[in-house]
């Protein structure tokens, strides 16, 4: 059998991708390693990607618009989201929801481990493990077959160059555990990880609390063990879940004719680790941008130039904070102090919502720049 495109992963991206191509009347096979795979995620989306893509409100388990953020010491800043909401969503459901979204649309979905991908004068030969789907071929290839991509290593893309491990457990709601049952928490501690963040996510029916470590500095178990003892929790988890987020974009992730989105092009944010946003922005970008490669003969790289017009700000910002504030306990105290003023929950909340730097006005800006180089100094 012979595509337009073959999109290999069936997450977020590459569904999104799929049933982008397929509405624009390009032949399109969507593949999946494993359709029961469980990522562990924190499954947070912003208002502004729900309204975009329709996400239909029955996947949106919880609509969430108070926050804490917990400091080291102990010190708990609440903020509220008084424009909008964080959604909830558990991935399993909502991975599958895209993937039937995508084959409506009139890609083929199919599941199958990638084995190989030979590149041809005319495009790519695909295998699957043991000839699970039958040897295929494709005049292009979206890659979106996460942090440990195939498609990246089969077709020699850059490397990912930072990638975090996180672990994540599943909690039964219970009366000890019923008091989170309607806030996001975010700890800053370096007990509970010495360079990212640990959270407590309420979904419909269980609490996910995870964390998450640069690869291989530290053991990612015994921090989600400390985590669960600070908390509190004496239940045991139903469900425990690790897995690599890349948190760079990759040196380059578009060629003549291959590209990668979300994870498998290193998409995830640094700081925060928001992945579905952009996941499902780079696979809609990606599929708009093979669009007009294949009918108008446009270059691919057309695709990562918009991507990162749109969101390298973004992207530079949040580097730049984790690298500041996430290296030693004192000045994770600093930053939680930050999140106390009210000018920067609103930016910061702004700026969720619709992934747009917001600027503020110039006495703000001033006002919030002196705080941070006075609590840069307190921390140092």
């Amino acid at each position: 059998m012979r595509y337009d495109v073959a999109v290999l992963g069936g997450g977020p991206s590459g569904s999104v991708a799929a049933a982008e191509l397929a509405r624009a009347g390009l032949s399109t096979i969507l593949i999946e390693r494993n359709f029961e795979n469980v990522k562990p995620c924190g499954g947070a989306i912003p208002l502004g990607l729900i309204e975009e893509f329709r996400i239909p409100s029955e996947l949106v388990e919880k609509k969430l618009s108070r926050m804490k953020a917990r400091s080291p010491k102990g010190r708990v800043i609440e903020m509220n989201m008084p424009n909008g909401y964080v959604g909830m969503v558990r991935r399993e459901k909502f991975d599958r929801w895209l993937r039937t979204e995508a084959e409506k649309a009139g890609a083929t979905v199919a599941e199958g481990l990638v084995n190989t991908i030979t590149p041809s004068a005319d495009g790519f030969l695909i295998k699957t493990l043991n000839d699970k789907i039958a040897p295929l071929k494709a005049a292009r290839i979206i890659g979106a077959d996460g942090a440990n991509s195939k498609t990246a290593d089969e077709l020699h893309f850059p490397p990912n160059e930072l990638k975090v491990i996180a672990m994540q457990q599943r909690f039964h709601y219970s009366p000890a555990i019923e008091k989170f049952s309607n806030i996001v928490e975010i700890w800053f501690d370096g007990e509970v990880s010495p360079d990212f963040y640990g959270w407590i996510f309420p979904k419909a029916d269980h609490l996910a609390i995870g964390t998450g470590t640069e690869d291989h500095r530290h053991n990612i178990k015994a921090l989600q063990r400390r985590f669960i003892e600070k908390i509190g929790i004496t239940d045991k988890p139903y469900l425990d879940e690790a897995a690599k987020i890349p948190m760079k974009p990759r040196k380059s992730f578009t060629q003549e004719k291959a590209i990668l989105v979300g994870d498998a092009a290193g998409l995830v944010t640094p700081a925060n680790g928001e992945g579905i946003f952009f996941a499902m922005r780079s696979g809609k970008l990606g599929a708009q941008a093979m669009i007009e490669h294949l009918k108008n003969g446009a270059p691919l790289a057309n695709y990562e130039k918009e991507f990162r017009r749109l969101y390298a700000p973004i992207f530079f910002g949040l580097e730049v904070l984790q690298a500041v504030y996430y290296k030693t306990d004192r000045l994770r105290e600093s930053f939680v102090a930050i999140c106390a003023d009210d000018d920067v929950q609103q930016i910061t909340f702004d700026s969720y919502l619709y992934k747009k730097m917001v600027p503020a006005p110039w006495p703000v800006q001033m006002k919030i720049f002196s705080k941070n180089i006075y609590h840069l100094i307190k921390g140092s």
